[in-house]
Formats: structure tokens, sequence, C-alpha cells
């Protein structure tokens, strides 16, 4: 069962969707940006903020040390006409083939520009010299006039870390240094949002404001609501954090607010982050269920050993299981657990019945093993017949016969299931 899951995660890995630069991604590279006033009258600034881990570029042996090349260029146009563009290259040695492959390292940098308010496409690409390939990410953005609207607040830049600033980088927010979350993934052993935005207004320095600062879920609901009372000072940035921990994994936003402003005007700002799968979040949210729900991909040596477990050891369990089946082990992104639960949910939501989850069902467990079917023969309303389907996978070669025997909705796997389906069963009404 695992062998289909593990077919469709090889092409994830090189294809993954993207939510406008939030979360584009591939395993080898991430890509987002934020904008900003600049100290000029009429330009926005850009920041475009980009992630490669290098274990993805392909090193070569080269006097004693193991070398990659890479670039990354930046692309930006309005319309068809290309307005400016930007490159960096850069070269990394390695003293051994294991640092090389190394999963955990990777590089972040960004690119800024100074554009007029308006819309533009961006593409962003990553080239990989030594293996002669490209990876191109392409988007979409509307930047605003920051000068002739006040107040109003900048994007938010999601960080994976804020400090003091210290020597002069690319990342210096004074007074602080603001490391980017250039995928906007939380979760597992980072379960604190941090953020950085500005705010501009004709507000006098010492002014207090009131910002509030809201979570949605994927559906609107309020997860998160609070609202601090702040300073204003000469610099226009504000840093903030927010923990994690008792959110259920999933897509999210974050708004800020501000309600001081005149006439009772709200102004705001928002942005999209995204909850990996944790194992605190399972063991907050019915962690039997979250046990239960790996019966299409653990064997019963796993399931015993979950189950058995303590609170205590649940989690490090749980992170050692889904651990051990990465796909690209050293990036923020497990693609077998995350399409499997992907899997679950569809599941969920299109073969749930009264009583009975989706993912329980054996349309649900169908999905779960084998993905979407390449095709599907439907025959809800055939004479004399009962409501069937038959789903076809050409790789792995299977046919799958589902029969709604009772004509309650609920279609029943016959087995054995592969095969000639004509020699099953016969599905005719009143027939065993």
């Amino acid at each position: 069962m695992l062998n289909r899951i593990m077919s469709i995660i090889t092409i994830l890995v090189l294809s993954i969707p993207t939510w406008s630069f939030q979360g584009t991604q591939n395993s080898a590279f991430y890509v987002d940006f934020a904008s900003f006033a600049s100290d000029s009258t009429d330009l926005v600034k850009l920041e475009v903020y980009y992630q490669i881990y290098t274990s993805k570029l392909l090193h070569i042996r080269k006097n004693g040390k193991y070398v990659a090349n890479y670039s990354v260029n930046a692309v930006i146009k309005k319309g068809r006409k290309q307005i400016t563009a930007s490159e960096t290259e850069g070269f990394l040695y390695k003293e051994t083939f294991e640092k090389a492959s190394n999963p955990e390292d990777f590089l972040i940098n960004s690119f800024k520009f100074f554009l007029k308010p308006g819309k533009y496409k961006i593409e962003i690409t990553l080239n990989d010299s030594n293996a002669g390939t490209s990876l191109p990410l392409k988007t979409n953005l509307v930047l605003p006039d920051y000068k002739s609207k006040i107040p109003m607040f900048s994007s938010i830049e999601f960080a994976r870390e804020i400090s003091e600033a210290g020597e002069p980088n690319v990342f210096d927010k004074s007074p602080w240094k603001v490391i980017p979350s250039c995928s906007r993934i939380y979760g597992d052993s980072n379960n604190e949002l941090k953020y950085y935005y500005e705010y501009y207004s004709d507000k006098q320095v010492g002014d207090t404001t009131y910002f509030i600062f809201e979570v949605l879920d994927n559906k609107n609901n309020y997860v998160v609501s609070d609202t601090v009372c702040s300073k204003i000072t000469k610099l226009n940035g504000f840093v903030g954090k927010l923990s994690l921990e008792k959110l259920k994994p999933g897509y999210y936003n974050l708004v800020i607010k501000d309600q001081s402003s005149k006439k009772g005007k709200t102004v705001s700002t928002s942005g999209n982050f995204k909850i990996a799968l944790s194992g605190l979040a399972m063991v907050e949210y019915d962690i039997d269920i979250a046990i239960d729900q790996l019966r299409y991909i653990a064997n019963s040596k796993e399931m015993d050993k979950l189950r058995n477990a303590g609170k205590d050891k649940i989690i490090q369990l749980w992170n050692e299981f889904w651990k051990s089946r990465d796909p690209s082990p050293g990036t923020q992104e497990n693609e077998l657990r995350d399409e499997y639960y992907r899997r679950i949910a569809y599941s969920n939501k299109y073969y749930s019945l009264p009583g009975k989850d989706g993912w329980k069902t054996d349309m649900g467990r169908i999905h779960i093993i084998y993905g979407e079917p390449d095709d599907i023969e439907r025959h809800p309303f055939d004479i004399d017949v009962r409501p069937y389907e038959i789903w076809y996978y050409y790789k792995p070669r299977q046919r799958f016969l589902f029969i709604d025997e009772k004509g309650y909705g609920e279609y029943t796997l016959q087995y054995p299931y592969d095969g000639d389906i004509s020699k099953q069963i016969d599905f005719r009404k009143g027939k065993p």
C-alpha cells in the first residue's frame, strides 16, 4: 500500500501547488515576499526572500572538496514589459560527501527592489549549474501606495527568527534582525509564530494605539484574538509572536488591525501561514483517532507501540514514525505525511456517512491508499442493477468494484477486488 502513496509523493516533491509565494515550495526552494514604504516619496520597497536546501543541489568533487554552483535570478514585469531584474550566484564548498548531503543545511537570502505602486508579475528562478536544471516560480502582486493613504500597514513579514541587530546585514529591520520564514510553515519544533510589520500614521511619537491581532482558520472562524496597546516611536516597525501549540494543523490567516484611527476607521493587514501536522497538536486533539488513522500505513507493531506509549512519550514516537517515512528529510515539509492527511481530509469531505467518517469507509480507504483513481465508471441508475462504481488505477494495474448494497449511499468494496471484475460478483439486485 505504501508503494502507491510513495509514487504519488515522488511527483509532489517536484511540483507542489503554490499559494502566491507563501508556501511556494518543492522541498528545495521556498520563496516569499513583503512590501514596505521607502524613504522615497513615490516608491515602494519590495523584499523578495528565498531559501535553498543545499543538499538538493548537485555537488561535484573537485580538488578534494564537494562543490555546488547555483544562481538565483529575479525578474519583475509590468504586463509583458520587463521592469527590472537581479541575480545572485554562489559556490558552496563541503569537505565531505556527508556534509554536502546534510539535509539540515540551508541558506536564506533576499532581493530588494524599489518600484512604483501598481500591479506586477515576479518570476524567481533557482538554477543548479552542475545539474543543468532550473526551477522557476511565478506570482502576481499588487504594491500599494503607502504614502497617499494613512494610517496604513505594511505587509506582514513572517519570521523564523527575530533578534537584536548586530553587524549590518540584509535582514536588518532596525533595531532588529528579522530572518524570514520563506515557507511560512510552522509546527513540530517550531511552534511559535514570529512576525514583523510596519505601521504608517500621522500620530506623534509617544502616542498610543491599539492593535488587534486575530488568527482565522480556513473557514474564517476566529481561533485567536488579542488586543495590544503600543506606543508610537520614531521607527515604524513592530514585532510580535504567537504560540501555536493549541492550534490544529492546517492553513490560517493572521490579521492585524488598528481600531484607534480617526472616525472609527479600521485599517488592517493580513497574511496566510500553515501549521504542519505535529505530534503536539495531535496529542491535544484526539490522539486515539490520530493513531487509528495510521492503520493504512503503519504495521501492527508500530500501532501497538503508539497506543501503549505514555503521554510523555507519544510526541517523540509520533515524530519518529513520520520522520522515518519523510522523502525529503531536513526540510520543513514531510510530503508523505501531508499527502496522507490530505487524502484523509478528502475522504472525510466526500465519503462520510451518518455516523461514519469518510476515512473509515471502503471508498475512503482505497482513496487514502491509492489516491485519486485514473478513471471511474459510475452506474447509479442502471435498470435492475444496484448502484455501483468501478475505480481504475493504471499504475499499479488495479480495479476496485463498489456496490451500494442497501441503497443508502454506502458503497462497499467487493472481494476479491483485482483481476477480471466481470467474474468476481453478480451485482444485480437480489443476488448475493
